[in-house]
């Protein structure tokens, strides 16, 4: 017996935009457009009557915006809301207001799709509905797909590696992050429960680069804690929190004066930009005790990347699969067998402040 098709609320005040969507999807058979709103008022009143599986929901509209029609879905415990935003300043800002406040994941758009690279929204917003469609239909009892991280537990793999023993007053020099989807939200769990840091942290989240220096910022202003966006020849500062610009690839390299700068990388055909995996190996390769840390996030991306972490002992902590918003990145890390430690957000949090506590 098949599972049943996953129905889609397509919301934009734009008809142009809901055609173009309409189109995208229609290759795929296992996705059926239910239903389409003009504004997030018509949203709310739609998911009350149609059921869908998932909402694509625009920005920017009249009566009542994405961000406060998300925020009622959510309050409703309806369907998975992704954002389909424009890749500007201002798209980009609203969109990470709507991560932070109910969305779980977004798609970008050129604001007339006339200059925008079609083929990739359409994988990407194809891939996203089905995940979030396949783990709502899940939750809902209607197919038989992967529940997701509300009922999944860490997979079967080989037994986690223990680290490299930090010596006597011997603590990390170089902390690298590597989040996807659901990372504004554990991003803000984990910096926020940090204590301070006498070493870099440098965050590799995938996100477009009209986004991440919003991201920064947003993060700056909620945490309290120096937040910057870092690019090509940029210093890493003790202390600060360093998000990579986002679209392409970074790496790290220590100098003669001992500081850590970010380089730019030639892409390597990865799907996700930032690249954790390139920021992995550079650091692996660079720092003395650094550690590396997988949160959350979609694919693959940082378990490649960890192998050079544990080829040199060095830790690899992992989020716990049953507490991410997506589980994939967290799974690969640990079938790969380069996970230290498999703990929650907060539990990451603790064992970094634990390692930064040693007498340097």
């Amino acid at each position: 017996m098949t599972d049943p098709r996953i129905r889609l609320l397509v919301v934009d005040d734009s008809s142009f935009v809901r055609i173009a969507l309409r189109k995208m999807l229609e290759p795929a058979s296992d996705i059926e457009i239910v239903g389409e709103a003009r504004n997030g008022a018509e949203a709310l009143r739609l998911s009350r009557k149609l059921k869908p599986h998932v909402v694509a929901m625009d920005l920017n509209m009249p009566i009542m915006d994405g961000i406060e029609s998300v925020q009622a879905i959510a309050a409703e415990k309806g369907p998975p809301c992704i954002m389909v935003s424009n890749e500007t300043s201002d798209g980009a800002a609203a969109t990470i207001r709507a991560l932070e406040t109910g969305a779980v994941d977004f798609v970008c758009k050129n604001s007339s799709f006339i200059a925008f690279d079609m083929a990739s929204i359409e994988r990407q917003l194809t891939e996203k509905v089905r995940h979030w469609g396949r783990w709502r239909m899940a939750l809902t009892g209607e197919c038989t797909a992967d529940p997701g991280p509300a009922a999944v537990s860490a997979p079967a793999a080989e037994p986690p590696r223990q680290p490299r023993p930090l010596g006597r007053g011997h603590r990390p020099d170089l902390i690298v992050v590597g989040v996807s989807t659901g990372g504004p939200v554990a991003l803000v769990e984990l910096l926020g429960t940090l204590g301070p840091l006498p070493c870099p942290l440098v965050v590799a989240q995938h996100m477009p680069a009209s986004f991440t220096a919003g991201f920064a910022a947003s993060l700056a202003r909620s945490l309290g804690r120096p937040v910057v966006e870092g690019g090509d020849g940029d210093a890493l500062e003790s202390g600060t929190v360093t998000i990579l610009r986002g679209g392409g690839d970074w790496t790290v390299r220590r100098g003669g004066s001992g500081r850590f700068t970010l380089h730019a990388a030639d892409p390597d055909g990865a799907l996700y930009h930032p690249s954790a995996d390139r920021l992995f190996r550079s650091a692996a390769e660079s720092a003395e005790s650094p550690v590396a840390v997988v949160l959350t996030g979609m694919g693959d991306d940082g378990s490649a990347g960890a192998g050079a972490f544990a080829e040199r002992r060095f830790p690899v902590l992992v989020q716990d699969p049953a507490t991410c918003a997506v589980d994939g990145m967290p799974k690969a890390a640990i079938r790969a067998g380069v996970a230290t430690e498999v703990l929650p957000v907060a539990s990451i949090a603790r064992k970094l402040n634990a390692l930064l506590d040693r007498i340097a």
